[in-house]
C-alpha cells in the first residue's frame, strides 16, 4: 500500500496525471494551507483565498492529462497568485462599472468588456518581462505597426535579427495564453 503522504511532489504528480486520486487528495492536503496563505496575503480575505484555492486545485485535476509542469509548488503558488489577481481586478472593475452605470447589475457585453481589458492588460504584463531588445521590437512591430525593415533600419539590427526577436515575444505570448487558460478556465 502506498503511502502518498511521503512521495515526492513529482512522484504524485506523475500518479496525479494518470488519474489517481488518492495523489490529487495527498496534493490538496500537502498545499491547501500554503496555497491559502498565499491567497490571503494577496487578497486579505480568507473565503476569497480559499475559493481561488479551491478553484485552482479543481483546475489543476481537470486539466491533470495536459499540464506539463516542472515544480509543482512553483505551478500552484503562481496559479494561486494569478487567479487572486484575476479575481481582485474583475471584483474592481465591476465595482467601477456598476458606479458609472446607476448600480445595476453588468450584462453580457459588460462582462465580455471586462474579460478582454484583463486580457489586455495580461498580455501588456507579459510584454513587459520580455528582454528589452525583444521587447522594444514587438512593440514597433504590434503598436507602432513598423515593417521589419523598417525596425531593422531603426534599431540597427538585420531584418533577421528583428524576425527572431518577433518570434521569440510571439511565443512567449502563446506560451503566457496557454498557462493563463489552463489557470483560468480550467
Amino acid at each position: 500500500m502506498t503511502n502518498y503522504a511521503a512521495l515526492e511532489d513529482g512522484h504524485l504528480l506523475a500518479s496525479l496525471q494518470k488519474g489517481d486520486e488518492k495523489a490529487f487528495n495527498a496534493i490538496y492536503h500537502r498545499h491547501w494551507q500554503k496555497l491559502v496563505a498565499i491567497g490571503y496575503y494577496h487578497t486579505r480575505n480568507k473565503q476569497m483565498a480559499e475559493d481561488v484555492v479551491s478553484d485552482v486545485l479543481m483546475g489543476l485535476w481537470h486539466k491533470r492529462h495536459e499540464l506539463e509542469i516542472r515544480s509543482l509548488s512553483a505551478y500552484l503558488g503562481t496559479a494561486v497568485k494569478y487567479a487572486v489577481f484575476k479575481v481582485m481586478v474583475r471584483h474592481q472593475r465591476r465595482e467601477d462599472i456598476l458606479q458609472t452605470q446607476g448600480r445595476a447589475e453588468p450584462d453580457d457585453e459588460t462582462e465580455k468588456k471586462l474579460e478582454a481589458r484583463f486580457l489586455r492588460e495580461f498580455l501588456d504584463g507579459v510584454v513587459e518581462t520580455l528582454p528589452e531588445k525583444t521587447r522594444l521590437v514587438f512593440r514597433y512591430s504590434r503598436e507602432d505597426q513598423l515593417s521589419v525593415t523598417e525596425i531593422a533600419g531603426r534599431m540597427d539590427l538585420s531584418p533577421k535579427s528583428v524576425e527572431y526577436h518577433i518570434t521569440k515575444a510571439l511565443k512567449a505570448l502563446k506560451d503566457s495564453i496557454r498557462k493563463f487558460n489552463n489557470i483560468f478556465f480550467s
